[in-house]
């Protein structure tokens, strides 16, 4: 991984101004972390040990490409195990991420990494993920924004955080992308795979608007540029047959519905929400799309997709996310162009990262403070020769009333 020289002092720098005057705080939060180191040695000596059953082929001696996924982080300042000052389970996740032993080729952090409050303080929450997400990380990392990131409440005046102030906080310091456009908050990156060919992440940005028109708490906003890049550059600049895509957004891609029979109950997509899985499907059909995506807030709003893949390589792997609070995978269904030769589209999802944040619908991992269930995030096992996700845990799995959850599972994608 490349890094800006000085790097690790310029985020220590960053994350500085947070701490002063919080002294007895930290001190408290330190000794709390200190305590919580055997909770952290056991999640780890238990993922390690699920690792080991999935992260390589035995039977031809290979590796598979290896993932850490944490999501929903929501740091704050009141967070017993992901506060800003000292975001315990954060920190945990990036010293699992770089045991040398396990040889992960990426983390993810698919979204909502900060709680909501004044501006100024989700400022240092931002700061504070950064500075911990990357210092002492050697492993290429990425991020997408989630519904949470750009501070939009409606009782706090002045609190939104515009797509500028997100771009300087979260990407301008840092970046492993192979095609970031400038100012905004969506990138491709190529990663090699250990199996042979690359493995391109593509982070999409679901508060891409140039205003605040949008209240993006609850509505996902990709603009027409985004759009027109995702189908027209990340999904084509360079692609060659050995490319495998993996797509981080935030949002699970599903029909609303406030009844909870889909994993997007409390949020929903301006432009429909089958947009990005109808244009990935004519990527893996290697076909065209030529459509209209409407603006249910604004009719005059709507994003055309003229796209044509039929000369286009490369395979699609699964989208992943966030948003719901439980561990999930599912198939993305009710696309008009979906083939009838390949499986459905596939999307997992990670639960929230520290218990403080309880879903209002889902949160079905059992967690409890000041225990081993306080951190949980997702490991994988991309197998591009199978065409398979090996998929295990650290940490806290379980779902609340479950009297059979296996603690490791594959999926196939092709």
């Amino acid at each position: 991984m490349k890094r800006r020289p000085l790097f690790g002092l310029f985020l220590l720098l960053m994350i500085l101004p947070v701490s002063l005057g919080c002294e007895d705080e930290l001190d408290s939060l330190r000794l709390r972390s200190e305590e919580n180191e055997a909770y952290f040695t056991e999640n780890s000596k238990e993922a390690a040990r699920r690792f080991a059953s999935i992260m390589r082929n035995k039977e031809e001696g290979y590796e598979r490409f290896k993932i850490v996924h944490i999501s929903d982080c929501h740091l704050s300042s009141w967070s017993s195990s992901n506060n800003y000052l000292l975001p315990i389970n954060l920190t945990q996740s990036i010293r699992f991420a770089n045991r040398p032993e396990l040889e992960i080729n990426s983390i993810v952090c698919t979204g909502d990494f900060i709680s909501n409050g004044e501006k100024s303080d989700v400022k240092d929450y931002l700061r504070s993920f950064v500075a911990n997400f990357y210092l002492d990380n050697h492993v290429p990392s990425f991020i997408c924004t989630g519904n949470h990131d750009s501070n939009c409440i409606d009782y706090i005046q002045g609190s939104f955080l515009h797509k500028n102030e997100l771009n300087q906080l979260l990407l301008t310091a840092y970046r492993n992308v192979s095609d970031h456009p400038a100012g905004q908050n969506y990138y491709y990156s190529d990663i090699h795979n250990p199996q042979g060919g690359t493995i391109r992440f593509i982070a999409l940005d679901m508060l891409d608007q140039p205003g605040d028109a949008y209240n993006t708490m609850y509505y996902a906003s990709f603009s027409q540029a985004q759009v027109d890049w995702f189908s027209q550059v990340a999904l084509k600049e360079g692609m060659t047959p050995e490319h495998s895509v993996i797509i981080l957004s935030h949002y699970p891609f599903q029909r609303h519905d406030a009844g909870a029979r889909t994993y997007l109950c409390d949020g929903d997509y301006i432009n429909s929400w089958n947009m990005i899985p109808e244009i990935v499907e004519a990527f893996r059909t290697h076909s065209s799309l030529s459509k209209a995506y409407p603006n249910q807030l604004d009719a005059s709003q709507s994003i055309q997709v003229d796209v044509d893949y039929s000369a286009s390589s490369g395979e699609f792997v699964c989208y992943l996310g966030g948003h719901a609070h439980c561990n999930a995978y599912f198939n993305v269904l009710g696309l008009e162009n979906a083939s009838k030769d390949l499986p459905p589209q596939r999307m997992i999802l990670c639960t929230n990262q520290a218990p403080s944040e309880i879903g209002t619908v889902y949160n079905r991992v059992q967690r409890k403070e000041d225990s081993a269930s306080s951190n949980a995030f997702c490991l994988y096992a991309v197998d591009t020769r199978e065409k398979r996700i090996y998929v295990t845990y650290f940490g806290a799995y379980k779902p609340v009333g479950a009297t059979d959850q296996p603690e490791s599972y594959s999926i196939s994608y092709y």
